[in-house]
């Protein structure tokens, strides 16, 4: 008599499905990491229009217009000229699983009615502290679209180092609208500043993410 306890081998076959799937966030959706490198100039691109709107202090409306116009259009634009069909396969899933596309998004846009209740209870708000306002909860709540997406990526099988890419992305972003929130210096320069660190975090991330 065996002492070997029983293995169900389609539970076993399973498990090492699971495990051979394990793989780069690249290999799994083809062009995802170029995101990382289109991002990481797009961002600094729109971070410097709303930096310079900040200090010609031209009206607020301007952010909005410059963040979905650089990051939805040129994000658009740059995907189909440098990954081409590419840039559909890394947003995109056919398997049942969540959208990570949605769900940036959703989390991403969900900020501006966010931002209009806010300002619904804070009449008064000076130029500088008004715009502090914007960027910091943008800021925490894009890092929090980062995080979900990391831990959204385990049910895809991603390794694990690709999705501490997200992680650090988001803990970076929550972090840094904190900051804008309680550092002085960084309610008038707090764009310029974002722009620089994303455009470091991004081009760190994309050589992470490309190792072999």
């Amino acid at each position: 008599m065996s002492d070997e306890p029983d293995v169900d081998p389609v539970e076993l076959e399973a498990q090492l499905s699971q495990i051979k799937s394990a793989m780069g966030i690249d290999e799994r959706y083809e062009g995802a990491t170029t995101q990382w490198l289109l991002y990481g100039f797009l961002v600094p691109i729109a971070a410097a229009a709303s930096q310079y709107v900040h200090l010609q202090e031209l009206p607020g409306l301007y952010h909005p217009v410059i963040w979905v116009g650089v990051l939805f259009g040129g994000g658009f634009v740059g995907s189909w000229l440098w990954a081409g069909t590419d840039a559909e396969n890394a947003s995109t899933t056919t398997d049942g699983k969540p959208s990570l596309w949605f769900i940036f998004v959703a989390v991403y846009l969900s900020t501006f009615p966010l931002l209009f209740v806010v300002f619904r209870f804070t009449d008064g708000l000076g130029y500088d502290a008004q715009n502090a306002l914007i960027l910091g909860v943008a800021l925490v709540m894009v890092g929090v679209a980062y995080l979900i997406e990391a831990n959204v990526l385990r049910a895809y099988y991603i390794r694990s180092r690709d999705r501490y890419a997200l992680y650090v992305g988001g803990i970076l972003l929550v972090a840094l609208g904190v900051a804008i929130a309680t550092v002085d210096t960084l309610w008038s320069w707090g764009y310029a500043v974002f722009g620089a660190l994303y455009f470091v975090y991004a081009m760190a991330a994309y050589v992470v993410l490309t190792r072999t």
